[in-house]
């Protein structure tokens, strides 16, 4: 048996490709999982992608954590070849700038849901110096096909297309799960990369003909349904030899969201009583943590009550520049509250715990009629 063939012969797989990717991701300070197992959606299947990798900091009460999931692919004989067109801006049923983005935190959360979070998002990562991977697409890329190296015979999309929906679905798969196993506050950004050790070739077509060119990394805004939900995701086509140097403009979108995240959660709170839709965030948790207080100071005074104290709500008092703690309960109750110094301790922290103010506020009854 002679052991160099089989030391040749392996060269012919993914594999070292997959082992020299992990090895530079590790090297660059990336924590690396290889051959994470996930199930198919559609087919009930176990499958696997090569890599995820992922980098993490603390930021404030929560943490940022930037997310690889890559497809490492090898070819011998064959080039991908991309076939695009240019570009149409304006078409309506394409996302140009998807974000896949997940967290348990409620003040990110509602940051997050806004409208135009996923332009902002790209705008504050460009101004942080984040340019080429998060960068509108050179051309648009409507499909692939693996080509023989000498004759450029085409062979088929498979290799391709199967590197792209795995890219998709497991990310998919780490979405939907993420919400089981992680409970302390947390916040997720995805990014899917297809490291390709063979050439790329982009052949864009015009009218009447098409021109071919190496590429050595190119962007494509794949759309699938996944989960039986319509999907957009951006794919990060990149030649081998290109990764190491790639990988330091995700070293520096990860610290782009550790920033964007950390203003995030400062914008939140910056109107977080003076807006209604961000007060209601932690109003639950609010009212549970000031309930009891309120109610057992309330028993030890000779007043009455005739009421369960459920239904507190804040209003902010603009020209005041004060938060109103509404308790429905009689006057001469708030009168009481409001010359409690125990119950005012009570509220001060809960108001500093929920909502990060310090300022002034007073008891008063909610006398809103709807």
């Amino acid at each position: 048996m002679e052991l160099k063939n089989f030391e040749k012969q392996i060269t012919k797989t993914g594999f070292p490709l997959e082992h020299r990717i992990g090895e530079i991701l590790r090297s660059s300070g990336w924590i690396v999982i290889n051959n994470r197992y996930y199930v198919d959606d559609q087919e009930e299947s176990i499958r696997e992608i090569d890599l995820v990798a992922y980098k993490v900091r603390q930021v404030q009460h929560f943490k940022v954590f930037t997310t690889l999931i890559i497809s490492c692919k090898k070819s011998e004989q064959n080039v991908w070849a991309l076939l695009a067109r240019k570009n149409d801006a304006f078409d309506p049923n394409l996302d140009r700038q998807p974000v896949h983005i997940w967290t348990n935190d409620k003040a990110l959360s509602f940051m997050l849901s806004q409208k135009r979070w996923p332009s902002e998002y790209y705008e504050r990562a460009h101004e942080l110096g984040v340019k080429h991977i998060l960068s509108d697409p050179a051309v648009e890329v409507f499909a692939f096909q693996e080509m023989n190296r000498q004759s450029g015979s085409p062979q088929n999309d498979r290799a391709i297309f199967s590197s792209i929906t795995s890219l998709m679905k497991a990310q998919s798969y780490e979405l939907d799960a993420l919400p089981r196993r992680k409970k302390v506050p947390s916040v997720y950004q995805f990014n899917l990369v297809n490291v390709v050790d063979t050439e790329l070739i982009r052949l864009f077509f015009k009218k009447a003909s098409h021109e071919a060119t190496e590429v050595v990394e190119e962007h494509y805004i794949a759309r699938h349904i996944v989960n039986k939900r319509d999907t957009f995701a951006r794919i990060h086509f990149v030649c081998a030899s290109k990764f190491e140097t790639t990988l330091k403009e995700y070293d520096r979108l990860h610290s782009a969201n550790c920033k964007i995240f950390s203003e995030s959660c400062d914008e939140f709170y910056e109107s977080v009583l003076s807006e209604g839709k961000r007060t209601q965030v932690f109003m639950e948790e609010f009212g549970q943590e000031i309930r009891q207080a309120l109610w057992l100071r309330l028993l030890r005074s000779s007043l009455h009550l005739d009421a369960k104290l459920e239904g507190t709500w804040l209003y902010w008092r603009d020209k005041e520049s004060l938060v109103e703690v509404m308790v429905p309960v009689s006057e001469e109750a708030i009168g009481f509250l409001n010359d409690d110094t125990k119950a005012k301790r009570s509220v001060a922290e809960a108001l500093a715990k929920w909502y990060r103010y310090t300022g002034p506020f007073r008891f008063a009854i909610d006398d809103v009629p709807f």
